[in-house]
């Protein structure tokens, strides 16, 4: 016998041991893990979600895709949702926006990215702006897909579904700064011959819209980087160190819900009240009730099959007894059970939403106040959520006019460049990229007051310094007055090169009155003032030359 076989022999009885134990623990495993999994379940049943693995204040995006897709159930068809969030993108895009670049260069760009077909589609149009913000309540997630032209640098907007962003990838020494978004979708192919579509799973990864590595890999585990196409990610009630938006309804999903089974039990209860209209009574036994039964019972109503053998009487028809029977209605007003016993419910549901209990339907507990100027946390709010759209459209457009600068055919020329952190930007010479992103007043407030306010600020009231320029107080005129082309006014009231022509008409305006306008000894103290302030004003302009 070898050494080898004489070894196993010594050491079988231990290694049997060995595998037994190890089976044992191994059925013990998966025993726990079925059991975690009931539990799971019995907590879902309970109407609960559970958190779990992506850290301790993210919900899974299991978890999250649950919420979503709750929150747009309920969007469809519970009213309080659906009108909570439509006042909301009401107060928010309800007047649209006007936006315009200080530089005529920079402006073109705007403008056209404003206008093409394809962004409106997704963004630009009061439409688009409209879904997004719904849609930005429901899921608090929103991924806008950069699709950036190789020669031209024109970018075109698309809007990635929060269901197929699976997770994200971060720089390992700062979790703020995002490297990838990986997505996972199904993407269906039609085929023109059969005439039926073709399923096929697709995994990608989209860089972050500030990530700009020198390197930049085609793929990431065999899976394509789309470059062409960084993405923007907008989120909305989170906290700081949390990946996802968590939905801005998911507070009230359980009140809506909690009321609507209320004024459901509260109808069933109505319903069962309808059932006895009247109230029968009468002196007697058994014979005297059957008496009073037949007396009410109509043996026909037609002939046929389907003719009711016991109709029930026409209305206003009379009941005639004697002084033993007496017919009431019976009473449900003061019934234990009200409608207005679930306002509580209601109010947690405005609670949750930030609306106000009269907005959700019942303008009785409204009044002229808060018809006339809306409640200051609802108004902030909305400004708050307006002020975030122009921060996420200011980010956009800025990109498409650094693709617009960088690109070899752009409308623009810029050059990339670093900063002291390393990072790159773009630098664009001594063009203005400032943006305005303008919106209507909240409120409609008196606009006889508003103009003069203005007129006030352009002018200072006559005290020096002067206020306002003519070109922003004319914007801001028309935007209190309701004008829905501002820009367009604008742009004919102001063309490029206005404030030169204005200043060169003045200049001469003002030479041709200082040549013929000489001090006359013969007249008024007044008429010398002007004639010396003129003979100052020339002698300036000659200095000035």
């Amino acid at each position: 016998m070898s050494i080898v076989q004489r070894l196993r022999e010594a050491f079988a009885p231990g290694l049997s041991d060995l595998r037994e134990t190890y089976r044992q623990e191994r059925d013990t495993n998966a025993l726990l893990v079925e059991r975690l999994a009931e539990l799971e379940f019995a907590l879902e049943d309970a109407n609960y979600m559970r958190l779990a693995a992506e850290g301790s204040r993210d919900f899974s995006r299991d978890g999250l895709r649950r919420i979503s897709r709750q929150a747009r159930i309920y969007w469809i068809k519970n009213p309080l949702i659906l009108r909570g969030v439509k006042l909301k993108t009401s107060f928010v895009f309800g007047q649209g926006l006007n936006l315009q670049a200080k530089d005529p260069a920079v402006n073109e760009v705007v403008q056209a990215f404003w206008m093409d077909a394809a962004n409106q589609a997704c963004l630009t149009s009061q439409q688009a702006l409209i879904e997004q913000e719904d849609n930005l309540q429901l899921e608090a997630n929103a991924f806008f897909a950069l699709f950036t032209h190789p020669a031209t640098g024109r970018v075109r907007v698309r809007s990635l579904p929060f269901d197929e962003i699976e997770e994200t990838i971060s720089d390992p020494d700062d979790a703020l700064a995002v490297w990838y978004y990986r997505r996972d979708f199904t993407r269906k192919v039609f085929d023109l011959t059969s005439g039926t579509h073709r399923e096929e799973q697709v995994t990608e990864y989209h860089p972050d819209w500030r990530y700009r590595p020198a390197a930049k890999p085609d793929t990431i585990g065999g899976k394509p980087v789309r470059w062409d196409a960084p993405v923007y990610h907008v989120a909305v009630n989170r906290l700081p160190g949390m990946r996802w938006g968590v939905s801005e309804v998911y507070a009230a999903l359980d009140w809506a819900r909690s009321y609507k089974e209320f004024l459901e039990n509260w109808a069933s209860i109505v319903a069962a009240y309808a059932r006895f209209a009247w109230q029968a009574k009468t002196k007697g036994g058994a014979s005297a009730v059957a008496a009073v039964k037949s007396r009410l019972q109509v043996t026909s109503n037609g002939n046929g099959a389907g003719a009711d053998t016991n109709p029930p009487p026409a209305t206003a028809s009379t009941f005639v007894s004697n002084s033993g029977v007496s017919l009431e209605p019976v009473r449900t007003a003061g019934a234990t059970t009200s409608a207005e016993d679930g306002r509580r419910l209601l109010l947690m549901v405005c609670a949750a939403l930030g609306v106000y209990e009269h907005y959700l339907g019942d303008p009785a507990t409204g009044n002229l106040a808060t018809a006339k100027a809306m409640e200051r946390p609802m108004e902030l709010m909305f400004l708050t959520r307006r002020m975030l759209w122009a921060d996420v459209l200011t980010a956009i457009l800025m990109y498409a006019v650094e693709q617009a600068a960088l690109a070899p055919g752009g409308a623009l020329s810029g050059t990339l460049a670093y900063n002291e952190y390393g990072e790159p930007v773009v630098d664009l010479g001594d063009l203005d990229t400032h943006i305005a992103i303008e919106f209507p007043p909240l409120l409609d407030k008196d606009t006889e007051a508003s103009v003069r306010a203005i007129i006030s600020a352009a002018t200072l009231d006559g005290k020096s310094p002067q206020g306002l320029d003519l070109k922003t107080t004319t914007q801001m005129l028309l935007q209190v007055l309701g004008r829905d082309d501002v820009d367009e006014l604008i742009e004919q009231l102001f063309p490029s090169g206005w404030e030169e022509d204005r200043a060169r008409k003045a200049m001469e305006m003002a030479q041709a009155m200082a040549a013929t306008a000489q001090p006359d000894e013969g007249g008024t103290p007044a008429d010398k003032a002007v004639a010396e302030a003129l003979r100052d004003l020339r002698e300036a302009i000659a200095d000035a030359a």
